[in-house]
């Protein structure tokens, strides 16, 4: 396995735990994982510090938390708290065939750890917005 890979540190990033999990966004009625919206360690929780992560085109998805996930690649050598991982033995379990142009990613959040295999993500300030019919946010166990 190649060695994971640091990225977005500059969104979205830790101080030793992650940023805070405000919501899980979902959509077509709460089937797929669209994204979710948080603070990062250094934010006042207020209105114009919240952020949102968006997933593109996601396929699977795992979370635990940081208590139990066996294998945590955020770590002191780099802020980031987004972590891509090439050459996944997880993303190898499943069928190939809609997997082509994704990548699996490990995102920390500050008590909740995502595996996510999606295309890519985007990121912006701000609630994020469910656009299409059927789109929901579920509120986080905070």
């Amino acid at each position: 396995m190649a060695s994971p890979q640091p990225v977005f540190e500059d969104s979205f990033h830790h101080d030793g735990r992650g940023p805070e999990l405000q919501r899980v966004v979902w959509s077509h009625r709460g089937a797929t994982l669209l994204g979710f919206e948080f603070y990062n360690p250094e934010d006042a929780y207020t209105d114009e510090n919240l952020k949102h992560l968006r997933l593109e085109h996601v396929e699977a998805y795992s979370m635990a938390g940081e208590e139990v996930h066996g294998r945590i690649l955020a770590n002191g050598r780099s802020n980031a708290a987004i972590f891509r991982v090439d050459d996944s033995p997880w993303i190898k379990t499943f069928q190939q065939r809609h997997l082509s142009d994704c990548h699996h990613f490990q995102i920390m959040f500050y008590d909740e750890i995502f595996d996510v295999i999606c295309r890519d993500m985007t990121f912006g300030s701000g609630k994020l917005q469910a656009t299409k019919e059927g789109e929901q946010a579920a509120p986080s166990n905070h």
